[in-house]
């Protein structure tokens, strides 16, 4: 499925900004099929994505509950967002897998596609609550374990544009050998000294 979007983002589209509405279709078509499935409704997948979500359910089954398919559809996308970035750059259409264009795109795409499925879902209806869920979720995660990430070592480079009284800040995480590793956040309380280096440039 993969290959299938970044192909058409590749072909059909302009390549980059368009990676949301392509997105956003792929997830609806995702979620609208584990929908009629969950309903007991068969016939066979007509798309990629279709494809997917019959491979999601039919791994589900075995646990023998009803709504056992929202693991693999959370696990589903989440590696969907990572492997069409990697098939852009290996196609040469974009430089890198992730700059904050990629995260806003991919963020605004689960989340208009879990605005969609609830406007489609009826008041008193668990499947669709359950995509819903599954779509905040992957966008919540797609924040924290990698746009977090990105902004610390943005950061670090050009200056924090936060100088709030009560803010956090990006502190270095060293080993034994006394070389960076990587970042973690520290929450500052008021009066507390700033470290911020842009403010100092201005």
């Amino acid at each position: 499925m993969a290959d299938e979007l970044a192909s058409r983002l590749s072909e059909e589209m302009n390549g980059d900004t368009e990676v949301s509405s392509c997105y956003k279709g792929a997830f609806l078509a995702v979620a609208r099929r584990l929908q009629s499935l969950q309903r007991g409704e068969k016939h066979h997948p007509r798309s990629k994505a279709e494809e997917l979500a019959s491979e999601i359910f039919a791994g589900a089954e075995k646990h023998g509950y009803r709504g056992a398919w929202v693991g693999g559809f959370d696990y589903a996308l989440t590696r969907l967002i990572q492997r069409v970035p990697v098939k852009m750059v290996q196609k040469g259409v974009w430089k890198e897998e992730f700059r904050f264009w990629v995260y806003v795109q991919t963020g605004g795409a689960l989340e208009r596609a879990a605005m969609t499925t609830n406007a489609e879902g009826g008041d008193d209806d668990w499947v669709s609550d359950a995509l819903v869920a599954v779509l905040t979720d992957v966008k919540d995660e797609y924040k924290r374990r990698v746009n977090t990430a990105y902004e610390a070592v943005q950061i670090r480079k050009s200056g924090d544009c936060y100088t709030t009284p009560y803010r956090t800040e990006i502190v270095d995480v060293k080993d034994d050998m006394k070389k960076v590793i990587g970042y973690t956040e520290i929450m500052k309380e008021f009066g507390s000294p700033r470290r911020d280096r842009r403010a100092d440039r201005e």
